[in-house]
């Protein structure tokens, strides 16, 4: 790894660790932010901040300081649903791009509700009321601490508000999720677990032909969340390889095998291994393979 790479990855490593550590709906905007106009550069990452901040700004002139939180949350609905117009995309209309980046969710008041949670909590935030990513999937669910008793709700239902009786009567009927027993607890998701499943999300939606270079991109986000995840590394090294990235690759390569018996491995990364060692360090190559045990 070269210089200028490990700058890189050490600043970009180091944005990772403060946003997680200090989390809150503000910090993951942000993030997602980032992520979305490095995809899609017709908007700055400025002015795709501004256009949250600048709801934000219209929700607050809306509420006073007496509004109970539960008052707030009313205000919150008839702005976000009724006067903004924003909707949850069905899963059908939420396999592409669009439905992800998060400028374009605001351009279109439409998103999938992965997104339209973040800024429907970042609003919430604004106005005072924190509420919680609720660790399902789809994650269309927040939960709101209401004096003690937690409430959660759904994004899909104009921010409908559940108890817990309620969220798990509706997993059942329309989620068709019957494994949660009446006794579940519903925990919080994670700053980087709320990334994470952002950019798997995104990944889907990228031709990995077309778009090498931006899926190359969400690859090096997901690992820089998650540093121990090896089939991560592996599918990155594929994709340097594609790329012409020899040197990357086999960086790769050496970190992945490095905890990888090669007897365990995908036959398409030893293989993809023995052909970088060709070409860039034969002599290792040939010694690899009298290290192999004889069959």
């Amino acid at each position: 790894m070269d210089r200028d790479t490990n700058r890189y990855w050490s600043s970009d490593r180091f944005r990772v660790d403060v946003r997680r550590t200090v989390g809150g709906a503000q910090n993951l905007l942000r993030e997602v932010c980032r992520i979305s106009t490095r995809l899609d550069t017709s908007v700055t990452y400025e002015r795709a901040l501004k256009r949250a901040q600048f709801l934000a700004y219209e929700l607050q002139s809306v509420t006073v300081p007496e509004d109970t939180e539960s008052e707030r949350l009313d205000i919150l609905n008839r702005f976000f649903f009724e006067e903004k117009g924003f909707r949850c995309l069905p899963q059908s209309e939420s396999d592409s791009a669009a439905a992800y980046l998060f400028h374009q969710v605001i351009a279109r008041r439409a998103g999938a509700p992965l997104v339209l949670s973040l800024l429907y909590a970042f609003l919430a935030d604004s106005v005072g009321v924190k509420l919680d990513f609720v660790d399902l999937n789809p994650t269309c669910f927040l939960r709101w601490n209401d004096g003690g008793r937690s409430r959660f709700i759904d994004l899909t239902r104009n921010g409908r508000t559940l108890t817990n009786d309620e969220l798990l009567e509706t997993l059942h009927s329309r989620f068709k999720i019957t494994s949660l027993p009446a006794s579940t607890v519903f925990e919080t998701l994670a700053f980087e677990n709320y990334i994470t499943d952002y950019v798997m999300a995104l990944k889907k939606t990228v031709d990995p032909v077309r778009d090498p270079e931006n899926l190359l991109f969400l690859q090096n986000t997901l690992i820089t969340y998650q540093p121990s995840e090896l089939p991560l590394v592996g599918e990155r090294a594929l994709l340097h390889r594609r790329l012409g990235n020899f040197k990357l690759a086999l960086a790769d390569l050496k970190r992945y095998f490095a905890f990888q018996d090669r007897s365990r491995a995908p036959m398409d990364l030893v293989h993809l291994y023995d052909e970088m060692l060709r070409l860039l360090s034969p002599d290792k190559l040939a010694h690899s393979r009298d290290d192999e045990p004889s069959t």
